[in-house]
Protein backbone atom coordinates (compact mmCIF):
# COMPACT_ATOMS: atom_id res chain seq x y z
CA UNK A 1 0.00 0.00 0.00
CA UNK A 2 1.18 3.24 -0.65
CA UNK A 3 2.39 6.22 1.61
CA UNK A 4 -0.35 8.67 -0.37
CA UNK A 5 -2.72 5.86 -0.03
CA UNK A 6 -2.10 5.25 3.94
CA UNK A 7 -2.53 8.99 4.45
CA UNK A 8 -5.57 9.08 2.68
CA UNK A 9 -7.56 6.75 4.91
CA UNK A 10 -5.72 7.89 7.97
CA UNK A 11 -7.38 11.65 6.80
CA UNK A 12 -10.37 9.78 6.33
CA UNK A 13 -10.75 7.54 9.45
CA UNK A 14 -10.17 10.94 11.21
CA UNK A 15 -12.35 13.08 9.86
CA UNK A 16 -15.65 10.03 10.20
CA UNK A 17 -14.33 9.60 13.81
CA UNK A 18 -14.68 13.85 14.66
CA UNK A 19 -17.86 13.48 12.47
CA UNK A 20 -19.39 11.01 14.67
CA UNK A 21 -18.26 12.12 17.58
CA UNK A 22 -19.74 15.65 17.44
CA UNK A 23 -22.95 13.90 16.32
CA UNK A 24 -23.33 11.66 19.13
CA UNK A 25 -22.54 14.06 21.79
CA UNK A 26 -25.22 16.73 20.02
CA UNK A 27 -27.38 13.83 20.04
CA UNK A 28 -26.84 12.88 24.13
CA UNK A 29 -27.29 16.89 24.77
CA UNK A 30 -30.34 16.74 23.26
CA UNK A 31 -31.70 13.05 24.92
CA UNK A 32 -30.08 14.84 28.33
CA UNK A 33 -32.13 18.51 27.79
CA UNK A 34 -36.05 16.30 26.92
CA UNK A 35 -35.50 13.52 29.54
CA UNK A 36 -38.22 13.86 32.06
CA UNK A 37 -37.12 14.67 35.82
CA UNK A 38 -37.97 11.32 36.82
CA UNK A 39 -37.27 8.47 34.26
CA UNK A 40 -39.41 5.69 33.41
CA UNK A 41 -38.30 2.38 33.75
CA UNK A 42 -36.71 0.39 30.82
CA UNK A 43 -38.99 -1.30 29.48
CA UNK A 44 -37.31 -4.56 28.06
CA UNK A 45 -40.54 -5.96 25.62
CA UNK A 46 -40.81 -2.85 24.00
CA UNK A 47 -36.58 -3.12 23.30
CA UNK A 48 -36.84 -6.27 22.02
CA UNK A 49 -39.69 -5.67 19.80
CA UNK A 50 -38.09 -2.40 18.45
CA UNK A 51 -34.62 -4.01 18.11
CA UNK A 52 -36.03 -6.71 15.90
CA UNK A 53 -37.98 -3.95 13.78
CA UNK A 54 -34.75 -2.04 13.43
CA UNK A 55 -33.14 -5.44 12.27
CA UNK A 56 -35.51 -6.42 9.99
CA UNK A 57 -35.33 -2.97 7.95
CA UNK A 58 -31.36 -2.50 8.26
CA UNK A 59 -31.21 -6.10 6.44
CA UNK A 60 -32.97 -4.83 3.44
CA UNK A 61 -29.92 -2.44 2.15
CA UNK A 62 -30.73 -0.30 -0.25
CA UNK A 63 -27.77 -0.39 -2.89
CA UNK A 64 -27.54 2.37 -5.38
CA UNK A 65 -26.50 1.22 -9.07
CA UNK A 66 -23.35 3.01 -8.19
CA UNK A 67 -22.34 0.58 -5.79
CA UNK A 68 -23.14 2.57 -2.93
CA UNK A 69 -24.79 1.26 0.19
CA UNK A 70 -27.12 2.86 2.39
CA UNK A 71 -30.09 2.17 4.89
CA UNK A 72 -33.05 3.84 5.67
CA UNK A 73 -34.72 3.23 8.89
CA UNK A 74 -36.66 6.26 9.16
CA UNK A 75 -40.59 4.12 9.66
CA UNK A 76 -39.16 2.26 12.59
CA UNK A 77 -37.20 5.37 14.63
CA UNK A 78 -40.27 7.70 14.32
CA UNK A 79 -42.40 5.31 15.42
CA UNK A 80 -40.43 4.23 18.33
CA UNK A 81 -40.18 7.67 19.32
CA UNK A 82 -43.64 8.03 19.80
CA UNK A 83 -44.48 4.90 21.59
CA UNK A 84 -41.36 4.34 23.79
CA UNK A 85 -38.52 6.26 26.06
CA UNK A 86 -36.13 7.68 23.59
CA UNK A 87 -33.45 5.37 26.29
CA UNK A 88 -35.25 2.51 25.20
CA UNK A 89 -35.52 3.48 20.94
CA UNK A 90 -31.38 4.48 20.69
CA UNK A 91 -30.70 1.02 23.04
CA UNK A 92 -32.97 -1.08 19.90
CA UNK A 93 -31.16 0.84 17.31
CA UNK A 94 -27.76 0.18 18.81
CA UNK A 95 -28.55 -3.57 19.30
CA UNK A 96 -30.08 -3.63 15.80
CA UNK A 97 -27.19 -2.54 13.95
CA UNK A 98 -24.99 -4.66 16.03
CA UNK A 99 -26.31 -8.05 15.24
CA UNK A 100 -27.00 -7.08 11.81
CA UNK A 101 -23.05 -6.38 11.82
CA UNK A 102 -22.52 -9.34 13.00
CA UNK A 103 -24.63 -11.30 10.58
CA UNK A 104 -23.38 -10.34 7.51
CA UNK A 105 -19.59 -10.28 8.80
CA UNK A 106 -18.60 -13.70 6.98
CA UNK A 107 -19.76 -11.95 3.69
CA UNK A 108 -17.83 -8.19 4.29
CA UNK A 109 -14.80 -6.80 3.29
CA UNK A 110 -12.98 -4.94 6.11
CA UNK A 111 -13.93 -1.63 5.07
CA UNK A 112 -17.78 -2.46 4.44
CA UNK A 113 -17.72 -3.83 7.95
CA UNK A 114 -15.96 -0.01 9.18
CA UNK A 115 -18.56 1.78 6.83
CA UNK A 116 -21.63 -0.27 8.58
CA UNK A 117 -20.04 0.25 12.24
CA UNK A 118 -20.07 3.91 11.26
CA UNK A 119 -23.23 4.20 10.16
CA UNK A 120 -24.40 2.40 12.94
CA UNK A 121 -23.53 5.23 15.30
CA UNK A 122 -24.61 7.76 13.02
CA UNK A 123 -28.28 6.81 12.86
CA UNK A 124 -27.78 5.82 16.83
CA UNK A 125 -27.15 9.82 17.11
CA UNK A 126 -29.46 11.21 14.31
CA UNK A 127 -32.08 8.89 16.73
CA UNK A 128 -30.65 11.19 19.63
CA UNK A 129 -31.06 14.36 17.84
CA UNK A 130 -34.51 13.69 17.03
CA UNK A 131 -35.45 13.14 20.84
CA UNK A 132 -36.92 16.82 21.54
CA UNK A 133 -39.75 15.34 19.19
CA UNK A 134 -40.91 13.01 21.86
CA UNK A 135 -42.69 16.13 23.53
CA UNK A 136 -45.21 16.11 20.52
CA UNK A 137 -45.29 12.84 19.28
CA UNK A 138 -46.12 10.60 22.15
CA UNK A 139 -49.43 10.04 23.35
CA UNK A 140 -49.04 11.23 26.51
CA UNK A 141 -47.95 14.69 24.88
CA UNK A 142 -50.80 14.91 22.55
CA UNK A 143 -53.59 15.46 24.43
CA UNK A 144 -57.06 15.91 22.85
CA UNK A 145 -55.45 15.99 19.02
CA UNK A 146 -57.40 15.06 16.42
CA UNK A 147 -56.50 11.96 13.98
CA UNK A 148 -55.53 14.59 11.44
CA UNK A 149 -53.07 16.81 13.57
CA UNK A 150 -51.40 13.49 14.89
CA UNK A 151 -50.59 12.63 11.40
CA UNK A 152 -49.44 16.53 10.30
CA UNK A 153 -47.25 16.40 13.25
CA UNK A 154 -45.49 12.91 12.63
CA UNK A 155 -44.78 13.56 9.11
CA UNK A 156 -43.48 16.98 10.21
CA UNK A 157 -41.08 15.17 12.47
CA UNK A 158 -40.38 13.07 9.94
CA UNK A 159 -39.22 15.92 7.04
CA UNK A 160 -37.03 17.40 9.77
CA UNK A 161 -35.32 13.17 10.65
CA UNK A 162 -35.19 12.47 6.90
CA UNK A 163 -33.10 15.69 6.14
CA UNK A 164 -30.81 14.97 9.14
CA UNK A 165 -30.40 11.34 8.07
CA UNK A 166 -30.03 13.04 4.54
CA UNK A 167 -27.40 15.79 5.33
CA UNK A 168 -25.37 13.35 8.06
CA UNK A 169 -24.98 10.16 5.50
CA UNK A 170 -23.41 13.40 3.37
CA UNK A 171 -21.46 14.83 5.57
CA UNK A 172 -20.12 11.27 6.34
CA UNK A 173 -19.20 10.72 3.03
CA UNK A 174 -17.73 14.19 2.71
CA UNK A 175 -15.35 13.21 5.69
CA UNK A 176 -14.24 9.88 3.70
CA UNK A 177 -13.23 11.59 0.83
CA UNK A 178 -16.17 11.61 -1.16
CA UNK A 179 -18.16 14.56 -2.63
CA UNK A 180 -18.87 18.40 -0.63
CA UNK A 181 -21.68 18.11 1.26
CA UNK A 182 -24.35 19.83 -0.92
CA UNK A 183 -22.99 17.68 -3.94
CA UNK A 184 -23.16 14.52 -1.80
CA UNK A 185 -26.63 15.78 -1.12
CA UNK A 186 -27.80 15.95 -4.36
CA UNK A 187 -26.47 12.90 -5.39
CA UNK A 188 -27.95 10.81 -2.47
CA UNK A 189 -31.58 12.83 -2.67
CA UNK A 190 -33.37 11.01 -5.56
CA UNK A 191 -33.39 7.16 -4.28
CA UNK A 192 -33.62 8.19 -1.18
CA UNK A 193 -36.41 10.93 -1.01
CA UNK A 194 -38.58 8.30 -2.71
CA UNK A 195 -37.70 5.59 0.22
CA UNK A 196 -38.43 8.53 2.97
CA UNK A 197 -42.27 8.87 1.03
CA UNK A 198 -42.41 5.23 1.41
CA UNK A 199 -41.15 5.35 5.42
CA UNK A 200 -42.94 8.70 5.80
CA UNK A 201 -46.70 7.51 5.57
CA UNK A 202 -46.47 4.16 7.45
CA UNK A 203 -45.18 5.52 9.98
CA UNK A 204 -47.65 8.64 10.40
CA UNK A 205 -50.67 5.81 10.37
CA UNK A 206 -48.81 3.63 12.71
CA UNK A 207 -48.35 6.61 15.30
CA UNK A 208 -51.92 7.70 15.10
CA UNK A 209 -53.61 4.09 15.78
CA UNK A 210 -51.10 4.04 18.62
CA UNK A 211 -52.50 7.06 20.36
CA UNK A 212 -55.61 4.55 20.32
CA UNK A 213 -53.47 1.91 21.71
CA UNK A 214 -53.21 -0.28 18.66
CA UNK A 215 -50.49 -2.48 18.95
CA UNK A 216 -50.57 -4.21 15.74
CA UNK A 217 -49.80 -0.84 14.17
CA UNK A 218 -46.07 -1.05 14.29
CA UNK A 219 -46.02 -4.65 12.60
CA UNK A 220 -48.54 -3.91 10.21
CA UNK A 221 -46.92 -0.26 9.18
CA UNK A 222 -43.27 -2.09 9.20
CA UNK A 223 -44.45 -5.60 7.38
CA UNK A 224 -45.77 -2.85 4.58
CA UNK A 225 -43.04 -0.63 4.52
CA UNK A 226 -40.78 -3.76 3.99
CA UNK A 227 -42.75 -5.13 1.27
CA UNK A 228 -42.51 -1.46 -0.72
CA UNK A 229 -38.71 -1.21 0.17
CA UNK A 230 -38.18 -5.08 -1.12
CA UNK A 231 -39.75 -3.94 -4.22
CA UNK A 232 -37.45 -0.87 -4.74
CA UNK A 233 -34.35 -2.86 -4.14
CA UNK A 234 -35.66 -5.47 -6.67
CA UNK A 235 -35.78 -2.45 -8.89
CA UNK A 236 -32.37 -1.18 -8.43
CA UNK A 237 -31.11 -5.25 -9.03
CA UNK A 238 -32.95 -5.17 -12.15
CA UNK A 239 -30.63 -1.73 -13.37
CA UNK A 240 -27.46 -3.40 -11.84
CA UNK A 241 -28.70 -6.19 -14.27
CA UNK A 242 -28.77 -3.93 -17.14
CA UNK A 243 -25.42 -2.14 -16.45
CA UNK A 244 -23.80 -5.94 -16.24
CA UNK A 245 -25.26 -6.36 -19.18
CA UNK A 246 -23.74 -3.38 -20.49
CA UNK A 247 -20.49 -4.11 -19.08
CA UNK A 248 -20.39 -7.42 -21.41
CA UNK A 249 -21.23 -5.97 -24.58
CA UNK A 250 -18.64 -2.94 -24.20
CA UNK A 251 -16.27 -5.86 -23.42
CA UNK A 252 -17.77 -7.83 -26.61
CA UNK A 253 -16.94 -4.51 -28.60
CA UNK A 254 -13.10 -5.15 -27.44
CA UNK A 255 -12.59 -8.37 -27.92
CA UNK A 256 -10.93 -7.50 -31.57
CA UNK A 257 -8.75 -4.83 -30.22
CA UNK A 258 -6.43 -6.08 -27.77
CA UNK A 259 -4.75 -2.81 -27.02
CA UNK A 260 -7.98 -1.67 -25.83
CA UNK A 261 -8.76 -4.20 -22.89
CA UNK A 262 -10.39 -2.25 -20.21
CA UNK A 263 -10.65 1.19 -21.30
CA UNK A 264 -14.11 1.07 -21.51
CA UNK A 265 -14.41 0.21 -18.10
CA UNK A 266 -11.94 3.08 -16.70
CA UNK A 267 -13.84 5.13 -18.63
CA UNK A 268 -16.85 4.52 -17.41
CA UNK A 269 -14.96 4.84 -13.41
CA UNK A 270 -13.66 8.01 -14.80
CA UNK A 271 -16.88 9.46 -16.10
CA UNK A 272 -18.84 8.86 -13.21
CA UNK A 273 -16.30 10.51 -11.11
CA UNK A 274 -15.91 13.34 -13.14
CA UNK A 275 -19.80 13.92 -13.10
CA UNK A 276 -19.99 13.13 -9.35
CA UNK A 277 -17.46 16.32 -8.93
CA UNK A 278 -19.57 18.29 -11.26
CA UNK A 279 -22.75 17.66 -8.75
CA UNK A 280 -24.61 15.53 -11.20
CA UNK A 281 -27.71 13.48 -9.92
CA UNK A 282 -27.63 9.97 -9.74
CA UNK A 283 -29.81 9.49 -12.86
CA UNK A 284 -27.51 11.61 -14.83
CA UNK A 285 -24.33 9.25 -13.09
CA UNK A 286 -26.02 6.34 -14.40
CA UNK A 287 -26.40 7.32 -17.77
CA UNK A 288 -22.87 8.94 -18.31
CA UNK A 289 -21.77 5.74 -16.92
CA UNK A 290 -23.57 3.39 -19.36
CA UNK A 291 -22.91 5.79 -22.44
CA UNK A 292 -18.75 5.23 -21.29
CA UNK A 293 -19.16 2.37 -21.13
CA UNK A 294 -20.48 1.69 -24.75
CA UNK A 295 -18.74 5.04 -26.58
CA UNK A 296 -16.72 2.43 -28.63
CA UNK A 297 -19.43 0.07 -29.42
CA UNK A 298 -19.55 1.60 -32.83
CA UNK A 299 -15.78 0.02 -33.86
CA UNK A 300 -16.86 -3.64 -33.29
CA UNK A 301 -15.91 -5.69 -36.72
CA UNK A 302 -13.44 -2.42 -37.31
CA UNK A 303 -9.66 -2.80 -36.42
CA UNK A 304 -9.02 0.83 -37.42
CA UNK A 305 -8.39 2.93 -34.94
CA UNK A 306 -9.15 6.38 -36.51
CA UNK A 307 -10.50 9.87 -34.83
CA UNK A 308 -13.40 9.92 -37.31
CA UNK A 309 -17.01 10.59 -35.88
CA UNK A 310 -18.19 7.92 -37.57
CA UNK A 311 -17.54 5.24 -34.56
CA UNK A 312 -19.41 7.63 -32.31
CA UNK A 313 -22.29 8.05 -35.22
CA UNK A 314 -22.70 4.46 -35.66
CA UNK A 315 -22.22 3.50 -32.03
CA UNK A 316 -24.90 6.17 -31.62
CA UNK A 317 -26.99 4.62 -33.66
CA UNK A 318 -26.56 0.72 -32.30
CA UNK A 319 -27.78 2.36 -28.72
CA UNK A 320 -31.01 4.36 -29.74
CA UNK A 321 -32.03 0.85 -31.22
CA UNK A 322 -32.31 -0.57 -27.22
CA UNK A 323 -35.55 1.08 -25.27
CA UNK A 324 -34.21 1.56 -22.24
CA UNK A 325 -30.59 3.28 -23.68
CA UNK A 326 -32.15 5.48 -25.93
CA UNK A 327 -31.51 8.68 -23.86
CA UNK A 328 -27.82 7.03 -23.67
CA UNK A 329 -27.58 7.81 -27.54
CA UNK A 330 -27.27 11.32 -27.58
CA UNK A 331 -24.45 10.95 -25.30
CA UNK A 332 -22.54 8.38 -27.61
CA UNK A 333 -22.64 10.97 -30.70
CA UNK A 334 -20.54 13.27 -31.45
CA UNK A 335 -21.26 16.32 -28.93
CA UNK A 336 -22.99 18.97 -30.49
CA UNK A 337 -23.52 22.41 -29.44
CA UNK A 338 -27.63 22.27 -30.61
CA UNK A 339 -27.91 19.57 -27.97
CA UNK A 340 -29.78 19.90 -24.53
CA UNK A 341 -27.45 20.98 -21.66
CA UNK A 342 -27.84 17.21 -20.20
CA UNK A 343 -27.09 16.18 -23.07
CA UNK A 344 -23.89 18.14 -23.88
CA UNK A 345 -22.39 17.78 -20.35
CA UNK A 346 -22.97 14.07 -20.31
CA UNK A 347 -21.31 14.25 -23.62
CA UNK A 348 -18.17 16.38 -23.11
CA UNK A 349 -17.44 14.12 -19.98
CA UNK A 350 -17.08 10.65 -22.20
CA UNK A 351 -15.34 12.61 -24.80
CA UNK A 352 -12.72 14.18 -22.56
CA UNK A 353 -12.05 10.74 -19.99
CA UNK A 354 -11.67 8.73 -23.59
CA UNK A 355 -9.43 11.26 -25.05
CA UNK A 356 -7.59 11.52 -21.15
CA UNK A 357 -7.23 8.00 -20.88
CA UNK A 358 -5.79 7.34 -24.24
CA UNK A 359 -3.24 10.02 -24.11
CA UNK A 360 -2.57 8.82 -20.24
CA UNK A 361 -1.45 5.31 -21.82
CA UNK A 362 1.04 6.83 -24.21
CA UNK A 363 2.30 9.70 -21.94
CA UNK A 364 1.47 9.25 -18.39
CA UNK A 365 -1.70 10.50 -16.19
CA UNK A 366 0.41 14.42 -15.77
CA UNK A 367 1.61 14.67 -19.24
CA UNK A 368 -2.25 13.72 -20.54
CA UNK A 369 -3.97 15.78 -18.22
CA UNK A 370 -1.47 18.90 -18.83
CA UNK A 371 -2.10 18.46 -22.58
CA UNK A 372 -5.80 18.31 -21.72
CA UNK A 373 -5.79 21.21 -20.06
CA UNK A 374 -4.32 23.57 -22.94
CA UNK A 375 -7.47 23.01 -24.70
CA UNK A 376 -9.85 24.02 -21.07
CA UNK A 377 -12.53 26.39 -21.40
CA UNK A 378 -16.79 26.61 -21.71
CA UNK A 379 -18.08 23.56 -20.55
CA UNK A 380 -15.16 21.65 -21.65
CA UNK A 381 -13.01 23.78 -18.55
CA UNK A 382 -15.90 22.70 -15.85
CA UNK A 383 -14.91 18.81 -16.99
CA UNK A 384 -11.54 19.65 -17.10
CA UNK A 385 -11.44 21.07 -13.38
CA UNK A 386 -13.24 18.13 -11.87
CA UNK A 387 -10.84 15.73 -13.54
CA UNK A 388 -8.01 17.37 -12.32
CA UNK A 389 -9.23 17.50 -8.74
CA UNK A 390 -10.29 13.24 -9.47
CA UNK A 391 -6.59 12.58 -11.10
CA UNK A 392 -3.74 15.10 -9.07
CA UNK A 393 -6.31 15.99 -5.97
CA UNK A 394 -5.88 14.67 -2.26
CA UNK A 395 -7.94 11.93 -2.21
CA UNK A 396 -7.27 10.96 -6.04
CA UNK A 397 -7.85 7.52 -6.35
CA UNK A 398 -9.28 7.33 -10.00
CA UNK A 399 -7.40 7.42 -13.35
CA UNK A 400 -3.93 8.47 -12.20
CA UNK A 401 -1.80 5.44 -12.36
CA UNK A 402 0.31 4.48 -15.30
Amino acid sequence: MSARLVQTRAASFVGQALLLVGLVSLGAIAVVLTRPAAPAEFDLAAAAALAAAFFATRLLTIRLPQGDEVYVTLAVGLVGLAVANIMVVLSASAVAAGAESIARRAQSTRDQAAYRAADAVRSTGVLGLMAPWQLVLKPSELGGLSGESVILLTLLAGAVYATVDLVTMAVQQRAAGGLPVAQGVTTLQRPLVTMYLVHLPMAAVAVRLQTESATWALPVALLLTLILQNSFNLYLRIRRGYADTISALAHAAELDRPHDTGHSRRVADLAVAVGRGIGLSTHELERIGYAALLHDIGRMGDMVDDQSEAHALRGADIVSSIPFLTDVAPLIAPCSDEADSGHLIGCEIVRTCSRYDRLRAEMGASAALERLLMEAGGLRGRVLESLDGIVRGPNASVGFTR
